[in-house]
């Protein structure tokens, strides 16, 4: 979404969004949202995020791989799962990277984090997990590899060292200036500035780069060895392009091996032959080529875990695994035809946003242990803080997540429930706004779809525009998740359980909006990103270009809309 586009259609209203945090049946005193008892000594942290892994594609959650169920996906995982703790009802609060890894190093929901869109960065009165970790004396160290985990929104606060693996500066103005040379060469103008930042997302879908995740863990462990250290890595090979051959040639074969159709996995999302280029996008792909393009994504998971799992023996090699907690998580999944398309960033669906979530704590749970209790991704960083030891120090005292600990030990019997929303552009190449809510408890899941729309005649007079419920019948689609966990078929109006949802959802939406907003928040200009990232400014002032580095200003950026409260009037 450019900010042009912003500036057109968000007004100057109170920076309000829904919150992804409530509960679903209320908690005891203040010290719930708190640590557990300090444990000595301190314990290492490495936590893992798989960029677009769905649930259904890891071994430990029921998968076998269908032309080739004699190799295991995900070995690695598979097996510290069997010596730790699988959350077997995870979810994230969207289904795109940028506002659900700010949940899970933050500890709050989309709703409070507020970087939801590119515009903006994390507000400098939050705390990051990666802060708090620092400030308990532990070395810290992020390494990432795609574009929205870029340190412009806040990401590398706290952080001692913070490095993207993806092509390094040299490599991307070289990049762009063959794509200039072959405009030139057909006739057309060079790429604008605004072309060379989006060819660098672009870039990211074929960029190889778990290799050097990997590597720049292991350097990074290299001087951790004496004291504490926090650890992230960011893995985005299983990210489309669905592209394993380019990783290692064997890995295609190995996962499919049959296969002769025309299909290789390149450019999937935007291959015409999978589905239309422009609405309604009708399907065009057949099944059994779908089924190669689920074969190559296999295989790419397969790459990722090869790559933690070398990890993993590097840990253990240098006698640092047995005073290590390890989580791994994903920050959505990706659709391939579950409701009609693909990809992420389109619907709040649970192929895209139930999400694994494996945790190890040596020492600690029983082994093999599963948790059915639903957790959610802004869980993780109380956890990754309540399960770390040592000394308590700055803790994330504005967290809406709570730790997992008391899920794990049994003394917290559930009753959590998740928010997800999307505050995007449109899906593909649709020129409307993407904007959506869900929620989820044990039990229902409910989603909502919005359309922009005039309030009244004096809001049109002064060009105000709110959001309006988009629906034929019904503003919500509402599935029971106990015999619908695919949320394909949504209950009537005239369910008992359709009303006992939406009262559920409504006493959760109004409990977490009241909390979210006692939250201070800093003026708009100080919660802008800057428009490119140092390395693609870095690459546009190498090419020429009149890169700039500032962020937006309150003209062209404004805060969002809010979202309507679900409950009747």
């Amino acid at each position: 979404m450019t900010r042009h586009l912003i500036s057109i259609l968000f007004t100057g209203t109170a920076l309000l969004f829904l919150a992804a945090c409530g509960q679903e049946t209320p908690q005891g005193d203040s010290e719930a949202t708190g640590p557990s008892e300090p444990l000595s000594p301190q314990r290492n942290v490495v936590l893992i995020s798989i960029d677009s892994l769905r649930r259904d594609r890891v071994g430990v959650y029921g998968h076998n791989a269908r032309y080739a169920p004699e190799v295991p996906v995900t070995p690695t995982l598979d097996a510290i799962a069997q010596e730790g703790v699988v959350f077997e009802d995870a979810w994230t609060t969207t289904s795109w990277t940028l506002p659900s890894h700010m949940s899970l190093m933050t500890g709050l929901s989309d709703r409070s984090h507020g970087v939801e869109i590119d515009e903006f960065q994390l507000d400098p009165l939050r705390t990051t997990l990666a802060e708090a970790f620092q400030d308990r004396g532990y070395r810290t160290g992020g390494f990432f590899s795609g574009p929205y985990l870029d340190g412009k929104y806040g990401f590398a606060r706290g952080y001692d060292v913070y490095q993207s693996g993806m092509l390094s500066m040299e490599q991307f103005a070289e990049e762009v200036k063959q794509q200039n040379q072959a405009l030139v060469d057909a006739g057309k103008k060079p790429m604008t500035e605004q072309d060379v930042i989006r060819m660098r997302d672009r870039i990211s879908h074929w960029d190889i780069t778990s290799p050097k995740i990997e590597a720049l863990g292991k350097e990074f462990l290299d001087d951790s060895e004496d004291d504490p250290f926090f650890l992230f890595l960011h893995f985005f090979d299983a990210h489309y392009d669905h592209i394993p051959w380019s990783m290692d040639p064997a890995l295609a074969q190995t996962f499919d091996p049959d296969y002769a159709g025309p299909f290789d996995g390149a450019n999937w999302y935007f291959d015409p032959r999978v589905m239309d280029a422009n609405p309604p996008y009708k399907r065009q792909i057949g099944d059994r080529d779908l089924q190669h393009i689920l074969a190559n994504y296999d295989a790419e998971i397969h790459w990722v875990d090869r790559h933690i799992g070398q990890l993993v023996a590097d840990l253990k090699q240098r006698e640092l695994w047995e005073n290590t907690v390890i989580m791994i998580v994903s920050d959505h999944g990706d659709e391939f035809f579950d409701h009609q398309s693909i990809g992420h960033r389109s619907t709040l669906f649970a192929e895209q946003c139930r999400i694994p979530m494996i945790m190890r704590v040596p020492g600690e749970a029983d082994q093999g242990q599963r948790v059915a209790a639903l957790s959610r991704i802004y869980d993780v960083a109380p956890t990754l803080l309540d399960y770390s030891g040592g000394l308590a120090h700055r803790q994330l005292a504005e967290a809406e997540g709570i730790s997992l600990r008391g899920l794990v030990d049994g003394s917290e019997s559930g009753g959590r429930n998740a928010f997800q929303r999307i505050y995007s552009g449109g899906h593909r190449k649709s020129r409307s706004l993407n904007i959506r809510d869900g929620w989820r408890n044990s039990r229902y899941s409910v989603v909502r779809q919005f359309n922009f729309d005039q309030a009244t005649s004096t809001d049109q007079a002064k060009g105000v525009k709110v959001l309006r419920r988009r629906s034929n019948n019904s503003p919500y689609l509402i599935f029971d998740r106990r015999e619908d966990p695919q949320e394909l078929y949504p209950l009537e109006p005239t369910d008992p359980r359709f009303q006992e949802a939406v009262a559920a959802f409504c006493q959760a939406f109004e409990a977490a909006e009241r909390e979210a907003s006692k939250l201070p928040m800093s003026p708009l200009e100080d919660r802008l990103a800057a428009q490119g990232s140092e390395l693609e400014n870095a690459a546009l002032d190498a090419l020429g270009y009149s890169s700039t580095t500032d962020g937006g200003t309150k003209s062209d950026v404004l805060p969002l809309l809010p979202f309507p409260a679900p409950c009747p009037e």
